[in-house]
């Protein structure tokens, strides 16, 4: 018997991320998220990440906003698990941000619920926040 000890619901979105490597040594790469939650992706990527790497990750949001406008979400957070080219992002927050090309994806009435589901998530204040755009900040990942 499997015991689940996330605290949040995961979502199995697949969409297209941007990931870069913060500190010293700077890696970037694409991958794409296998499911995403409130405090956390599961990403396959290009870079075999250990554990511990600190990322800036960007996520091709599926929804639009005012059905016109793309959106991204943009992130950091630290690798908390990996096996090989997949590895699991804890955020430390998130905030979602325009896009500036104009393409959308053609999107499914699953991915668009669960993105509705996972943007509705409540989360708490935490200071220290950007000043040019909204930020949801999240409780420590579980």
């Amino acid at each position: 018997m499997l015991i689940e000890r996330r605290e949040k619901a995961r979502y199995p979105l697949e969409l297209v991320v941007h990931y870069q490597t913060l500190g010293a040594q700077s890696v970037s790469g694409v991958g794409r998220t296998v499911n995403v939650s409130s405090s956390g992706a599961l990403i396959a990527a290009e870079h075999d990440l250990e554990e511990g790497a600190r990322l800036r990750v960007t996520i091709e949001w599926p929804t639009l906003l005012d059905g016109i406008t793309p959106l991204q979400l943009v992130t950091t957070g630290k690798v908390v698990r990996h096996k090989g080219f997949d590895f699991c992002i804890a955020f430390d927050w998130y905030q979602f941000r325009t896009m500036k090309r104009g393409a959308s994806p053609l999107l499914s009435r699953t991915m668009i619920k669960a993105a509705a589901a996972f943007s509705a998530t409540p989360a708490l204040a935490q200071s220290g926040a950007p000043k040019t755009a909204a930020r949801i900040p999240l409780r420590n990942a579980g």
